[in-house]
């Protein structure tokens, strides 16, 4: 009855082009949310009040746990989380260290515990209450944790000592650095032109055959919509691959699952993408794969990959390209890495702040 539309990529997401512009509806449950042009939001929030019984709390300053910091000026969101880490000092003890500048090890990688050599079962349950609530804090505002995050939990069956050691310095390093958190910041200002092109790129990396439990790689993949990040993924593969090609080209389908995701539910919305987008990746071997026709014997087995990027690419909507590895953030989700190319590629998800110039 308020002549708005719902999304086909997203049934959560409503919206409507009035002479004030686009107007956005997101509903949560019980919660919604409203964007748009002042005007247009206004206009918008009486008519749902007209029909609901409603409270209305003003601008969104949190969201599922976390905090929203804004800067209007420079058309930036810092995604922050102070109450969970306010619960990090009251629930858990810390070794009496020097904070880290990384959430891990560089290049740790914690091996399964078997039963008999696991903690007892009290500490066995502060362990879990600690793992999930970093995968909160990974999920909503810090991707500069996702590996590391990933590490711990695959022990949450049975944790030994130096689980729960791993998991404490992550905790301090997140403690050390309360005001880093997702950034979104995009690179140009969108003036309301419905023929505007919006700028979608990809970004992949894999860890090949790093679980030396089950020899299966990593992948990491983001997402970047006019430059800001608006998906991150880490995740074990679910299958073992041949080569570390293989392993390439696996992270770089996943990512590009990702950016059509996008690419709908911009498009869904009247919206324009600009093609093709890009999807990068530091693998030669990988990007060769995806955009030639011939197939060998040594890459037969993943062939089904292989052409699903080779008919994105004919189709002019994803062109994988090559990038130098040092230059893949990516890199920071599928490996613990020394502080430098850490905080290289924490820059990317989470800008510029004080704790890089003060370490």
């Amino acid at each position: 009855s308020m002549d708005f539309e719902r999304s086909k990529a997203d049934p959560c997401l409503y919206f409507a082009w009035t002479i004030n512009g686009l107007v956005l509806w997101v509903s949560w449950i019980d919660d919604c949310l409203v964007l748009g042009s002042k005007v247009g939001v206004l206009i918008a929030k009486a008519q749902m009040m007209d029909r609901f019984d409603c409270d209305e709390v003003g601008n969104m300053d949190e969201y599922v746990g976390c905090k929203l910091e804004r800067n209007w000026e420079e058309g930036w969101v810092r995604f922050l989380q102070p109450v969970l880490l306010q619960s990090y000092h009251d629930e858990f003890d810390f070794p009496d260290e020097k904070n880290p500048t990384t959430p891990a090890e560089p290049g740790q990688i914690l091996l399964p515990c078997k039963e008999k050599d696991g903690m007892p079962a009290e500490e066995q349950g502060i362990y879990r209450s600690g793992v999930g609530k970093l995968l909160h804090m990974m999920r909503w505002s810090r991707p500069d944790i996702l590996n590391a995050v990933r590490e711990l939990s695959k022990n949450m069956k049975v944790a030994s000592e130096a689980h729960m050691k791993a998991m404490q310095r992550t905790m301090m390093y997140c403690l050390a650095t309360p005001k880093r958190g997702l950034l979104l910041k995009p690179n140009g200002k969108w003036d309301g032109d419905p023929n505007y092109e919006f700028e979608i790129r990809g970004r992949s990396d894999a860890n090949y055959a790093t679980d030396t439990a089950t020899r299966r790689s990593v992948s990491g993949n983001s997402v970047f919509l006019e430059g800001a990040p608006v998906a991150t993924k880490c995740h074990g593969q679910k299958m073992v691959t041949l080569s570390a090609a293989g392993s390439e080209l696996a992270a770089g389908t996943s990512c590009a699952q990702e950016m059509l995701y996008v690419m709908r539910v911009m498009e869904s919305l009247g919206l324009k993408v600009k093609r093709p987008m890009i999807l990068e990746m530091d693998s030669k071997a990988a990007v060769d794969l995806a955009n030639n026709w011939s197939v060998g014997g040594r890459t037969r087995h993943v062939e089904v990959k292989q052409y699903f990027l080779r008919e994105l690419k004919e189709e002019n909507i994803i062109l994988s390209v090559w990038i130098p590895g040092d230059s893949n953030s990516c890199d920071l989700m599928t490996k613990n890495l020394p502080r430098p190319p850490f905080e290289k590629h924490t820059k990317v998800y989470c800008g510029d702040d004080e704790y890089y110039r003060k370490q």
